[in-house]
């Protein structure tokens, strides 16, 4: 039996989602929270209480707007820890 029109199309389909899938798996991850003096206490807050809203209150302290602004790109959001793992 010969594969008809829909048949490749199908498959065709099927190779754009499998290649769709592997590159956003690639894609490169946000950066994890750097073990130095400066974060080192968030590493271990969040070891103690493991309580990630309040272990991210302390970053607005020095990741605000007038101190170390945010890059252009990076998504308005407050929630730091949901995207940067403390390793």
């Amino acid at each position: 039996m010969k594969p008809t029109q829909r048949d490749v199309l199908a498959v065709g389909v099927a190779a754009l989602l499998l290649v769709a899938l592997v590159i956003s798996t690639t894609r490169e991850k946000a950066k994890q929270v750097p073990i130095d003096d400066n974060h080192r206490a968030f590493h271990e807050a969040m070891e103690k209480r493991g309580d990630r809203i309040d272990v991210e209150r302390g970053c607005v302290i020095c990741h605000s707007p007038q101190t170390k602004p945010l890059p252009k790109k990076h998504p308005p959001k407050e929630q730091c820890l949901l995207c940067h793992k403390l390793t």
